[in-house]
C-alpha cells in the first residue's frame, strides 16, 4: 500500500518526474530558494489590496474570544468556536502585539494562508515538478472561496494549510529529503496536532501521514509523532474542563452542531434531500463560482489521472477519498434527516482543495510529457519541433492554470469593502472622530455596525484613535440623547455589510433613516457612512 501511494521512486521527483535524464544537474538551489520567497511576496501584493472590513459574524466571534483568553466567553451558543484554541491562541498573541486591531484581525488569516500556499507547492514540487508546485500552489489559493477566507479569521484554511505543510514533510523524509531525526519527526506531530485545534475534521486525513512515513521510520517513528499529538489533545481537554467545566466540551459541540435548531429555510438546504444530492455537494458547489468549470475539469482529470496513472496519483486520490467519504456520509447519506455536517458549506471541503488542484494539474504534467516525448520522436532532425514540444507539458499546465486562477480572481479583485474595492468609509470616520472625540458623550449605531467599529476605535496597528464609548441600539431598548452621535454604514444598499442593514434596519426602522431632531454633522464621499448629532428637542409652544 505504501508503494502504491508513494510511486515508483524514493528519490528527488525532478531528475525523473519532469522527463529529465537521472544524470542531469540539478535546479540551482538559488532558483529554489527564490521561488517560495516570490510566491509569498506575490501573494502579499494581491491579499493586502483585497482584505476586506471585518465581518460582524462567525470572524468576530473568534476575534472576541481571542481577546478574552484565558478567560471563557460565558452564556455562548458557539461552543464550537470558541475551543477552537489552535486559532484562538495564535490571534491572542496578534492582539497582545497589536491590539484589538485590524492587523490583528488579519494577520494571522493571512499567514495561515500563506502555509496552504507553501505546503502546495512543495507537494507539486515533490510529486511532478517545479511549475506542477508554482501552478497548484496559485490557483488553490486564488479559488473564490479560499480567498474570500484568506484575509479573515475562520479555522478552515488554517488548518487546511497545516496539513498539507505535514503532508509535505513527510513526503519529504519519505524521499530521503529529510532525516527522521527524532525533532523532525516530533514537529511533524506538532504540525498535525495544531491542525486538529485549528479544524476538527481535519482528522479524517491524518491516516495519509501514517501511510506515507512508515516504511521510512517505523512505529517508533510514528510513536515520535504521535507524543505532541497526545500532549495538545490532552492540553485541549484540560482547558474546555477548565473553561467550560466540560472536558468534552468540543466534541460534543462540534458532533452536534448541525442537528441544533436552525432557521427553517436553512434546515431545507441540508436536511432530507435525496441521497443523490449529498453525494455531489462538492461538484454542485464548485460549479457554483465563476471558476468551477475549471476546478470541475480539475477534478475529472485528478480521478482519470487516477486510473490512468495509478502509482503517480494514487496519493492524491487516497487524500481526496479519505475527505469525501466520511463527509459524504455523515453529511446526509447515512440520516438525511439528521445530517452532522452541513454539506453547502465550501469550507468544509477546503483540505482536498490541493489534493484535487494538484491531481489536475499533474495529470496535464503528464501527459504534456507522453505528447513530448512523442512528438520529440518524430522531431529528431527538426529542432524547431523539437523546442516547441520541449514546451508542450509548461503550456497545459501554465495556461489551465492562468485561465482558472484568472477567472477567479476577476470575480474577488477589488471586492466591494476592501481597499481595492474603494473602502475607506470607516478609515475616514476614525479620521474624523479623532478630531472630535472630546465633544461627544456616545456613539449609537446598531448591534452588528457596533463589532465592526470597534475595530476602528483603534489604529490600523493599534493604539487607541478615539475614546468615546459606542452604544448599541436594540428595539425597546435606550435611545440616543442629545450630546450624542448616530452613526448609519452601508444602510442603503448592503454593499459591504449586509448584517449591519439587516441590524440597523430593526433598530432604526426598514429603510433605517433618521429621526426628527438629528443633524447630519458628517457623511463618507461613497455614501457608505453617515453620522448625525443629537440635538435638544424645541419647547413646547
Amino acid at each position: 500500500m505504501c508503494r502504491v501511494l508513494i510511486g515508483h521512486r524514493d528519490r528527488p521527483p525532478e531528475e525523473t518526474a519532469a522527463g529529465t535524464h537521472p544524470g542531469r544537474r540539478r535546479t540551482p538551489t538559488l532558483t529554489r530558494r527564490l521561488t517560495p520567497a516570490a510566491l509569498t511576496l506575490g501573494y502579499l501584493a494581491v491579499v493586502l489590496p483585497n482584505v476586506r472590513v471585518p465581518t460582524p459574524s462567525d470572524q468576530v466571534n473568534y476575534m472576541h474570544t481571542a481577546e478574552l483568553f484565558p478567560a471563557p466567553l460565558l452564556t455562548t451558543n458557539v461552543i464550537h468556536q470558541v475551543t477552537r484554541f489552535g486559532l484562538i491562541i495564535p490571534m491572542r498573541l496578534a492582539i497582545a502585539v497589536f491590539g484589538y486591531s485590524e492587523t490583528a484581525y488579519h494577520i494571522v488569516p493571512i499567514l495561515a494562508t500563506l502555509t496552504l500556499l507553501l505546503g502546495t507547492y512543495a507537494l507539486g514540487t515533490q510529486l511532478f515538478s517545479r511549475p506542477v508546485g508554482v501552478a497548484a500552489a496559485v490557483v488553490v489559493v486564488a479559488t473564490t472561496p479560499v480567498f474570500a477566507d484568506a484575509a479573515d479569521p475562520l479555522p478552515d484554511v488554517f488548518a487546511a494549510g497545516l496539513f498539507t505543510v505535514a503532508l509535505s514533510i513527510a513526503l519529504a523524509l519519505r524521499r530521503r529529503r529529510l532525516e527522521p531525526r527524532w525533532w523532525v519527526l516530533a514537529g511533524l506531530g506538532l504540525v498535525l496536532g495544531w491542525s486538529y485545534l485549528v479544524r476538527e475534521f481535519i482528522v479524517f486525513v491524518w491516516p495519509l501521514i501514517p501511510i506515507v512515513l512508515y516504511r521510512r521510520v517505523g512505529w517508533r517513528g510514528l510513536a515520535w509523532m504521535a507524543a505532541p499529538m497526545a500532549v495538545l489533545a490532552l492540553g485541549e481537554t484540560l482547558l474546555c474542563w477548565q473553561l467550560y467545566g466540560n472536558p468534552l466540551a468540543r466534541f460534543n459541540a462540534v458532533t452536534n452542531h448541525a442537528e441544533g435548531p436552525v432557521a427553517p429555510e436553512v434546515a431545507r438546504s441540508f436536511r432530507d434531500k435525496p441521497r443523490h444530492v449529498y453525494l455531489l455537494r462538492l461538484p454542485a458547489k464548485l460549479n457554483t463560482y465563476p471558476e468551477g468549470g475549471w476546478l470541475l475539469g480539475l477534478l475529472t482529470l485528478t480521478l482519470v489521472g487516477g486510473l490512468l496513472w495509478r502509482r503517480r496519483l494514487a496519493l492524491i486520490v487516497t487524500w481526496g477519498a479519505l475527505l469525501w467519504v466520511p463527509l459524504t456520509l455523515l453529511g446526509g447519506i447515512l440520516d438525511p434527516s439528521r445530517p452532522k455536517l452541513r454539506l453547502q458549506l465550501i469550507r468544509y471541503w477546503f483540505p482536498i482543495f490541493p489534493a484535487f488542484v494538484l491531481g489536475g494539474l499533474g495529470a496535464l504534467w503528464l501527459i504534456g510529457l507522453f505528447l513530448r516525448d512523442r512528438i520529440g520522436a518524430r522531431a529528431a532532425n527538426r529542432p524547431p519541433l523539437g523546442a516547441v514540444a520541449a514546451a508542450v507539458p509548461l503550456v497545459l499546465v501554465i495556461g489551465v492554470a492562468a485561465s482558472t486562477a484568472g477567472t477567479a480572481a476577476a470575480n474577488w479583485w477589488g471586492r466591494p469593502g476592501t481597499p481595492a474595492g474603494g473602502e475607506r468609509a470607516l478609515a475616514a470616520f476614525r479620521t474624523w472622530m479623532s478630531d472630535h472625540d472630546t465633544e461627544v458623550r456616545r456613539i449609537w449605531t446598531d448591534s452588528h455596525t457596533a463589532r465592526v467599529l470597534r475595530f476602528y476605535q483603534y489604529g490600523p496597528y493599534g493604539g487607541l484613535a478615539w475614546r468615546t464609548p459606542i452604544a448599541r441600539a436594540r428595539p425597546g431598548g435606550p435611545t440616543p440623547t442629545p450630546g450624542d452621535l448616530v452613526l448609519f454604514f452601508d444602510t442603503k444598499r448592503a454593499r459591504e455589510c449586509g448584517f449591519c442593514r439587516k441590524s440597523a434596519s430593526e433598530a432604526w426602522g426598514a429603510p433605517p433613516r433618521p429621526r426628527p431632531g438629528w443633524r447630519e454633522v458628517y457623511a463618507t464621499r461613497d455614501d457608505l457612512v453617515h453620522v448625525y448629532a443629537v440635538t435638544p428637542s424645541p419647547p413646547p409652544p
